[in-house]
């Protein structure tokens, strides 16, 4: 994966209709059911869609649960 550009300690997979599981966060900006911003060291994952909540949170791995539709990584 850090080969092709990828950062296998930030990375994230998301089941569509069914929520994702998010590395290495450190904090959560924004919440709402329809928007959550998700920090990281040096970027910000925005999640939008449609009844998002916070499924689990541990040691900087986060699962949303939630209908996923839009992710921004900036």
């Amino acid at each position: 994966m850090e080969e092709l550009g990828g950062d296998t300690l930030k990375s994230f997979s998301v089941v569509p209709s069914f929520g994702g599981y998010f590395r290495s966060v450190k904090s959560i900006a924004e919440y709402s059911p329809e928007r959550i911003v998700l920090l990281q060291r040096k970027t910000s994952i925005i999640l939008e869609g449609e009844k998002l909540e916070v499924g689990k949170y541990f040691e900087e791995d986060i699962f949303i649960k939630g209908n996923i539709k839009v992710i921004t990584v900036e």
